[in-house]
């Protein structure tokens, strides 16, 4: 009966992905990509319209609403192209390849909705971002352009423009890039912290200009870079930078997270959804940040992000889901932002004081609501108002706590439930992480349940899946959703949560050795089995979440120092000698591999071995000494001797059982280990120095 009260209804009814099923009621005949689109484009000799987006895309819904929910609009495309709509994060290999090849052929930046037209062979010829239904503004419209490109294959520009797409797709496999000679010099990692430091921002943080991205991993390698070179300006920047977006609006004051970028310099106004990766990385970046200062406030930033998470985005069997939307009712921003009058029904006249804290005016600084931010930090306040600080802050919390049970009962932005093996792998890294620093066992615990929810259901016949969703699992991983799973699995077992985790990190990589690397080079983003995959592309570069390739080089580094077999340090030499040429020409594309650049040159990379005694001896205050300090590339090993699983993994264990019947510590350096530490004094000294 539902089905009966839609006008039109096509093939996107039958997918599982958010985005697709927003479609499905379009009078645009869309297809799902895959074979039975390809097909008929052939037979009816016609272009093919690729629209590629994401659930939370707010200019995706803007383009849908005036474009492709426009009959005339559709039947023009019905009759002109092939139209197939792609979830970027079900397929992000084909999201990733269209938008290389739209970058090469736009003038301006490419972003999403994206837009591609190709032939039958899947071969691109013009590419555009969101188009407006008619020109306006200097924008092409969308009943010109289906004019136009009707036209041209139509016309004698037909052939020509055959030509040019196959020499499109010839000059980009020409320039696929997967091996090297020499590796990277250490030089380049001071060098991309000079470049950092010329283009930062020194009051607002992050880069210059707008729009700002929270970029978390860049910030790590910084907090990295200070404690290896004891430099001061990268920990400041980084301090600033968490600062700063901490008091904006793109950090959410009331129910913890944060939005994807903010729109200005300031991070005062974000652009509302809020993506699961985003929040992984930054929850890493405020954790390693209070490792480093023990600035409370990081810590409470941290767990902010991790309870949102926990409470809003996680399935009732474990996975974490995607993304929430920024619109509501059709309005960007509304379930996020207050008016003066809403803060008073809520608090009363105790409200005044809030108000002016978060910067809630009469007029508003979006759209005539507010966002919430803090234009100076509460102490600063307080002893403006001559109020005892601890005093305010605990009138705030509650305050803001009233606040988020009364926005509960708005109407919710629409929330991505898929759940995807990549940004799971991302979310279970920071949770265990989270969850030794600060003790919590409701954190490990969390990232347990996700990783066994992955690998009930997404862990196929000894194969990693992409995407869950309402029971079903597709797509085939790739390299992204191996490289994260395997960084996320290694954080488990360092927290000491079973051997079995090590041992799915071992088999994962081995597939990425047999089915995704060149030999002597880097990893191809898919495995090659695609016949529709029109070029297998190796990818370096970070975006919105870290390259796969940098990812994985970090946990061949780590099952390097875990197990001490060369082959896996082989392969980090590949990764390296590969990505060289592109640290020559954009270092600041490349944040990941320079911090791998810095856990390879710098050898003092130290392998902790806490072998327990039957009463586990100083177990938990070594644990906190550990967890609580800033170690980069660290790796530990919980070694509860008779565990002949993880001997097997690791042989030198053979020679790191605990000594004279005590709880045993070893520090070792490229296999070479210190002398045994049984006396808790010299533990303390030791961990002290690393």
């Amino acid at each position: 009966m539902a089905e009966e009260q839609h006008r039109f209804t096509n093939r996107l009814v039958h997918e599982k992905s958010p985005y697709l099923l927003q479609h499905a009621h379009n009078p645009v005949d869309w297809y799902p990509w895959g074979d039975e689109a390809f097909r008929t484009a052939r037979d009816k000799d016609r272009p093919i319209f690729l629209s590629i987006g994401y659930s939370t895309c707010h200019w995706c819904h803007v383009m849908e609403k005036e474009s492709f929910d426009d009959p005339a609009i559709a039947d023009l495309m019905n009759q002109t192209f092939i139209s197939i709509k792609i979830d970027r994060e079900e397929l992000p290999e084909i999201d990733s390849l269209y938008m290389e090849f739209a970058q090469s052929m736009m003038s301006g930046a490419a972003g999403w909705p994206l837009n591609v037209i190709l032939t039958p062979e899947l071969q691109p010829f013009f590419a555009t971002t969101y188009l407006p239904p008619q020109s306006r503004h200097g924008l092409m419209g969308m009943r010109e352009l289906i004019t136009r490109i009707k036209d041209i294959w139509h016309g004698e520009e037909k052939e020509k423009i055959l030509t040019q797409a196959d020499r499109i797709v010839e000059a980009f496999a020409a320039a696929v890039h997967i091996k090297g000679d020499e590796l990277p010099s250490s030089d380049q990692v001071d060098d991309a912290v000079d470049l950092i430091y010329k283009t930062a921002d020194p009051i607002y943080g992050g880069m210059m200009g707008a729009p700002k991205f929270p970029i978390g991993y860049q910030l790590s390698f910084m907090l990295r870079y200070s404690a290896k070179a004891q430099d001061s300006r990268a920990l400041f920047l980084v301090e600033r930078t968490l600062d700063m977006m901490h008091r904006g609006g793109i950090y959410d004051h009331l129910g913890g997270g944060f939005s994807r970028y903010s729109v200005d310099e300031r991070w005062l106004i974000p652009h509302f959804e809020k993506m699961l990766y985003d929040n992984a990385i930054l929850a890493q970046t405020y954790l390693e940040a209070w490792q480093m200062t023990k600035r409370n406030l990081f810590r409470q930033v941290c767990e902010s992000i991790l309870q949102y998470i926990m409470r809003d985005m996680t399935h009732p069997a474990g996975g974490f889901f995607s993304a929430e939307d920024a619109d509501t009712e059709g309005e960007e921003g509304l379930f996020y932002t207050w008016t003066n009058d809403e803060i008073y029904q809520v608090l009363g006249e105790d409200g005044k004081l809030f108000c002016e804290f978060y910067d809630i005016t009469p007029d508003g600084n979006f759209t005539e609501r507010s966002v919430l931010n803090t234009k100076e930090s509460l102490e600063e306040f307080a002893l403006k108002k001559g109020i005892d600080s601890h005093t305010l802050n605990e009138q705030f919390q509650d305050q803001a706590h009233r606040l988020w049970h009364a926005r509960e009962k708005r109407i919710h932005p629409l929330k991505d439930d898929k759940i995807l093996s990549s940004w799971n792998g991302l979310m279970i890294y920071s949770l265990a992480k989270a969850g030794c620093a600060f003790n919590n066992q409701a954190y490990l615990d969390a990232a347990v349940k996700a990783a066994t929810f992955i690998r009930n259901n997404m862990w196929v016949e000894g194969r990693l899946f992409r995407r869950w969703r309402d029971g079903e699992v597709m797509y085939a991983a790739g390299l992204d959703e191996y490289a994260y799973m395997i960084r996320g699995a290694l954080s488990l077992f360092e927290a000491d949560l079973g051997t079995d985790w090590l041992e799915w990190a071992v088999e994962m990589t081995r597939i990425l050795k047999d089915h995704f690397k060149e030999v002597g080079g880097a990893y191809y983003l898919s495995d090659g089995k695609d016949e529709n995959l029109i070029l297998r592309k190796c990818q370096f570069s970070d975006g919105a979440e870290p390259s796969g390739n940098a990812i994985h080089c970090e946990n061949l580094l780590k099952l390097y120092q875990l197990t001490g077999q060369e082959d896996y340090l082989t392969a980090v030499e590949d990764v390296l000698k590969a990505v060289k040429k592109y640290l020559d020409t954009y270092l600041l594309g490349y944040a990941y591999h320079l911090m791998n650049l810095l856990h390879f040159y710098h050898r003092k990379n130290p392998t902790i071995v806490v072998a327990l005694n039957d009463k586990h001896q100083y177990e938990s205050e070594i644990r906190q000494l550990l967890n609580q300090s800033f170690i980069p590339h660290q790796a530990v090993v919980w070694y509860h001797p008779g565990d002949r699983r993880l001997e097997e993994l690791i042989p030198a264990l053979a020679e790191q059982k605990p000594q004279s019947g005590k709880t045993t510590l070893y520090i070792c350096y490229q296999g070479v280990c210190q002398k045994p530490m049984t006396e808790f004094s010299e533990m303390i000294q030791a961990i002290h120095d690393l």
